[in-house]
């Protein structure tokens, strides 16, 4: 019996995707990490292989998925928060199915990578659970305007238990917006304006989130809260040229948070770019006040929120599979605190496509 089902498992992903379209990528890469600052101090180095899969259920419905494992070693040193910790993990990045009731009409759900839906001075690279309803309206030539709206739940990989059961409603995250593409072969212009609130936010979030630069209020990560809420407005303006000998672009994001008082609820990042021979390099300053998002899902490579800064991104193609990349990341606090300080960051990595 044991042998017939394991025959049967083996089988079963031949026998399930016999009748569908799928495709697989396959990736290897390392990394480097240093991070300097008086409230951490991280080395590390690591190899991350990835595989991305996707699969045509039917014509108007795709499964679309990347998974890595996170294997790093080297050492930390902590007061507060242990975010550049060396850590070895299976990950989810993504996982989501892709549904088109109608040919301008887009329905996705599942594990939804938020990098492409929100700046970085919001919310960092990293998934929620959730769906988002998408209308395109064609312009003209290949022009159009889409609109979005997105409910999820924002990702806690640290619960806590509480007494007596849990108090608060689920936590959530919402997004309603309109993304503009104007592509062009000379200048291309990309425009999102958008409205978003997170809602029962509580807990270890809260509690992370105060060593990241938010007010909040009580003690241990089961009683803090948040000083203010976080709904706001964002956008973001992406420009991007080309002439015959290098390309360059710019890219400004903008957040605002209605509920938090001036001085505490604005972040700005404004990022050139330009690229010379395959070598590009990007160069960013922000400013991100205490209050203007949740410090726990936002860039930590920027140190989170009351944070102001440069940096610098250099990417480069190594080949057809293979490619190197160097990022660096300077940030002050912007006001003076106890549970903050100066942070550097330098990260570097290589990336070789298998398959």
């Amino acid at each position: 019996m044991l042998s017939r089902l394991i025959i049967f498992i083996s089988l079963l992903p031949n026998l399930a995707l016999s009748k569908v379209d799928w495709s697989s990528e396959l990736a290897i890469s390392s990394n480097a990490t240093y991070v300097e600052s008086s409230t951490q101090q991280a080395r590390s180095f690591g190899v991350i292989p990835e595989l991305k899969l996707s699969v045509t259920i039917k014509e108007n419905l795709i499964f679309h998925s990347k998974a890595s494992a996170i294997l790093e070693t080297g050492s930390f040193k902590g007061t507060l928060v242990d975010e550049f910790k060396p850590d070895q993990q299976v990950l989810l990045n993504y996982g989501y199915f892709s549904y088109k009731p109608f040919s301008l009409s887009q329905i996705e759900f599942g594990a939804l990578p938020m990098n492409t839906r929100a700046p970085q001075i919001l919310i960092a690279s990293g998934r929620f659970l959730g769906a988002e309803l998408l209308q395109s309206i064609p312009l003209w030539g290949e022009a159009k305007l889409n609109l979005y709206a997105l409910s999820a739940i924002p990702s806690n990989q640290e619960l806590t238990n509480r007494l007596g059961g849990v108090s608060e409603g689920t936590p959530g995250y919402q997004q309603l917006g309109l993304d503009l593409n104007l592509p062009g072969d000379l200048v291309a212009i990309g425009f999102k304006a958008f409205a978003w609130n997170y809602n029962n936010v509580t807990g270890n979030v809260a509690y992370q989130s105060g060593f990241m630069g938010n007010q909040t209020q009580g003690i241990g990560s089961s009683n803090t809260r948040f000083s203010y809420e976080y709904e706001g407005l964002g956008s973001s303006l992406q420009i991007k040229g080309e002439t015959q000998s290098f390309k360059w672009g710019l890219t400004t994001d903008f957040i605002y948070n209605d509920a938090a008082p001036d001085t505490r609820n604005q972040a700005l990042r404004v990022s050139p770019s330009v690229t010379v021979s395959d070598h590009q390099i990007s160069l960013s300053w922000f400013e991100i006040e205490a209050d203007s998002a949740i410090g726990y899902y936002n860039e930590a490579s920027y140190g989170h929120t009351n944070r102001t800064g440069i940096s610098l991104d250099y990417f480069m193609p190594l080949g057809k599979e293979e490619s190197f990349g160097l990022s660096m990341a300077r940030s002050k606090t912007l006001k003076a605190t106890l549970l903050q300080s100066d942070q550097d960051v330098l990260k570097m990595w290589w990336r070789l496509q298998l398959k």
